[in-house]
C-alpha cells in the first residue's frame, strides 16, 4: 500500500514535468479538433477524457507486463540480493526525477533518451488518428501516448517490475497515472495560466523536493532490510555458538577440569609395623 501512495504522489507532484513533457501534445489535440467541437467545453472535455483514459491503460498494461517479468525474474533467479538492488535502483530514480523537476539534474534525461527509440517504433501509429475525429480516434491516441519518453514513467515502472506479480505491478502503474491526471485535465482547460504558474522555481523546487523525499523514503526500506537481515545473521551465528558450547560442556563434563593429583593416606603404627 505505501508503494501506491508514493507513485500516486509521484505523478501528481510530477505535473510540473508533465506539463513540459505533454504540454505541446495536449495543445496539438486540442488544435486539431473541429472547430464546432472546440467550441464546445463539454465536448473537448470529453475528448481529454478519452485521450487520459487511453493513457492510463497503456501505463496499466506496461506494468502488467514489468510486474509479470520481475515474477519471472525472482522465481528463476531466486536472489533475495537482486531483489533489493532492483528496489534501491527504484529509489535512486526517483531521487534522480525529483532532481530534474527541481531543476538541479538532468541526469534522468538519459533514460527518456534510450525509451525515444521506442517511441520512434509507435510514433507512426499515431499518425493514422490525426486529425483527431471521434472519441474512439482519441482513446487510441491516448493508447499510444503513453509511449512517450517519460522518465516519471520509467520510475514508476521500476517499482512495478519488483511489484512481485503482474497484478500489483498494473495496479502502481493504475495509482501513478490516477496520480498524474489532474494536473493533464487541468491543463487542457488552464493551459496558458497552468504554464505561468507551474513555471515558478519555488513551486518546481518544492515539487521536487517531495518527489526526492519520496525516494529516500523509497530507498531506505530496502536498506534497512539488509542492515536487519546482517544484524540478525550475526546474533544466530553469537547463539550459534554459545549453544555449541553448551552441548559440548554437557557431553564432556570432565574435560575443562584439572586432573586431581594421586595422595596417599597418612601411614599408622601398624602400617609401621608391618
Amino acid at each position: 500500500m505505501d508503494i501506491l501512495v508514493s507513485v500516486f504522489l509521484m505523478g501528481l507532484l510530477g505535473g510540473v514535468h508533465c506539463l513540459g513533457m505533454c504540454g505541446g501534445v495536449v495543445a496539438m489535440l486540442t488544435a486539431g479538433l473541429d472547430p464546432e467541437t472546440r467550441s464546445n467545453p463539454k465536448k473537448v472535455a470529453l475528448f481529454h477524457l478519452n485521450y487520459n483514459i487511453g493513457r492510463i491503460l497503456s501505463y496499466i498494461l506496461m506494468g502488467l507486463v514489468f510486474g509479470m517479468l520481475g515474477a519471472i525474474l525472482s522465481q528463476t533467479l531466486q536472489m533475495n540480493l537482486f531483489d533489493k538492488a532492483l528496489r534501491i535502483f527504484s529509489g535512486v530514480l526517483m531521487i534522480m526525477v525529483g532532481l530534474y523537476i527541481a531543476n538541479w539534474s538532468s541526469g534522468i534525461q538519459i533514460l527518456e533518451k534510450i525509451g525515444a527509440k521506442f517511441w520512434a517504433i509507435l510514433q507512426p501509429f499515431s499518425k493514422r488518428f490525426l486529425p483527431i475525429k471521434d472519441l474512439k480516434g482519441a482513446f487510441f491516441t491516448g493508447l499510444l501516448w503513453g509511449g512517450i519518453p517519460c522518465g516519471l514513467v520509467y520510475s514508476a515502472l521500476s517499482f512495478a517490475i519488483v511489484s512481485g506479480s503482474a497484478a500489483q505491478g498494473g495496479l502502481i502503474m493504475l495509482a501513478f497515472g490516477l496520480g498524474t491526471l489532474p494536473s493533464l485535465l487541468i491543463m487542457a482547460s488552464l493551459s496558458t495560466q497552468l504554464t505561468h504558474w507551474i513555471k515558478k522555481p519555488w513551486v518546481r523546487k518544492t515539487s521536487g523536493l517531495f518527489i526526492i523525499g519520496l525516494g529516500i523514503a523509497a530507498l531506505w526500506m530496502p536498506i534497512n532490510s539488509m542492515i536487519n537481515t546482517n544484524l540478525h545473521g550475526h546474533n544466530n551465528s553469537s547463539q550459534y555458538i554459545i549453544k555449541s558450547k553448551d552441548h559440548m560442556n554437557a557431553l564432556m563434563p570432565n574435560m575443562h577440569k584439572p586432573k586431581s593429583i594421586n595422595t596417599f593416606e597418612k601411614p599408622t603404627d601398624l602400617d609401621y609395623l608391618t
